[in-house]
């Protein structure tokens, strides 16, 4: 079993690299990509439940903290669970 200590990282999925956040509310040093989706306000922190990332109408959907984020390119963001995550994907 892989440990996971960035919040950050590369991560591969069979040949594909892509970047990975793992949801945090308390992350302060953000990545650009991560930081650009909560500039762009295509995310925010739900104001009742601080543990809960919600993504704007375009996107749909919500993330809690633990699950990961996984940024394919330019609009294409996943939420993936912590447990699809330690199976399918392989940090760098």
């Amino acid at each position: 079993m892989q440990k996971i200590e960035k919040r950050n990282m590369q991560v591969q999925i069979g040949e594909t690299v892509v970047e990975a956040w793992r949801v945090d509310a308390e992350d302060t040093q953000l990545e650009e990509w991560v930081q650009n989706l909560f500039d762009k306000q295509i995310c925010f922190w739900h104001p009742k439940n601080p543990d809960q990332l919600r993504f704007n109408m375009m996107f749909g959907g919500m993330a809690s903290t633990g699950d990961y984020l996984i940024y394919m390119g330019k609009s294409d963001i996943k939420v993936i669970s912590e447990k699809k995550f330690k199976k399918e994907y392989r940090i760098l």
